[in-house]
């Protein structure tokens, strides 16, 4: 076949085409640190990719349930404490008021003083966590107490879940009626129930009415509410300690679906750099070697 210097030149030109394409395909291999930047790289990896990216995203999103769990969990967790506070120092009080020794005008001020804490309580019962009330069951977005009807409010008996995989939903709410007792039927105000809120505004009124009787009575009311509150909190501290279990398994196959990802997409940086420098040092000695070629031609010979 006979070859002329078209031929050569055209031939010269697809080459360095050629090599060009590939030092701009190793280029952006790695500029992304993506092996696979077109389906026509690796069309069983990039399947693949796109299997392990749609687990990834799903496993974000239950990894943000999970903290978000844990987070309310934990909020509750120390609210239990501060009721506890709240009934540890009311029954301070009231063994101080129930003292036949206290004048009346000082169990009007221990009075005022336990009104702060019906009223602290009411608070710590209507918080929250981004925005969610912690103990109206599954209604989040409405708070569960009023200060000024807390004894007979109810609240919502569903409970608030989050899902932390495909199968499982976990628990978080706590009704507040299983904290702070049942609400009190308003149509029969005499009838007491294990009701906190009951209870505090009852110390207030047997102490502005100088009750010692009922105040000593009131000593094993407040231990009754106490031993309620304890046992919803020793239930969030278990749910706490599931969420924790949960949150470390699901970043535990977080990183592992990342790994897997990364093997099937990511580049393999040395070999990269060496394959690019390769085709770079091919270029240039293409450059070279067509550069003295074309330099040839029939004139250089009529002399």
């Amino acid at each position: 076949m006979r070859v002329t210097g078209s031929m050569q030149n055209l031939q010269l030109l697809n080459n360095l085409r050629q090599t060009n394409k590939e030092i701009l395909k190793w280029q952006d291999k790695l500029a992304t640190g993506q092996r696979i930047q077109r389906p026509g790289d690796d069309p069983v990896g990039i399947n693949y990719q796109m299997r392990y990216d749609t687990e990834l995203r799903r496993s974000e999103e239950y990894l943000e349930n999970a903290r978000t769990g844990l987070g309310m969990l934990k909020t509750m967790d120390t609210l239990m404490q501060q009721a506890t506070d709240v009934l540890k120092r009311a029954k301070v009080l009231v063994q101080q008021a129930a003292n036949g020794t206290v004048p009346p005008e000082a169990r009007q001020q221990i009075a005022a003083e336990v009104r702060q804490l019906y009223e602290q309580m009411v608070a710590i019962a209507n918080s929250n966590y981004s925005g969610r009330y912690l103990f109206n069951g599954q209604k989040t977005d409405q708070p569960p107490y009023s200060l000024a009807t807390a004894a007979t409010d109810t609240t919502d008996k569903g409970v608030y879940y989050l899902n932390v995989s495909p199968s499982v939903t976990v628990p978080v709410s706590i009704t507040g009626e299983l904290i702070f007792g049942p609400a009190q039927d308003p149509a029969n105000p005499q009838a007491e129930p294990e009701n906190v809120f009951v209870l505090l505004k009852n110390i207030e009124m047997h102490l502005m009415n100088n009750d010692q009787t009922e105040l000593l009575n009131d000593m094993n009311r407040i231990d009754v509410a106490s031993d309620r509150i304890a046992i919803a909190w020793a239930e969030i501290g278990a749910r706490t300690n599931r969420f924790e279990l949960v949150e470390k398994r699901i970043l535990d196959q977080h990183q592992s679906l990342k790994e897997l990802r990364s093997s099937v997409a990511d580049v393999d940086m040395a070999d990269a750099i060496t394959t690019l420098k390769l085709h770079e040092n091919v270029l240039q000695a293409a450059l070279a070697t067509g550069a003295r070629i074309m330099q040839i031609s029939l004139v250089d010979f009529l002399r």
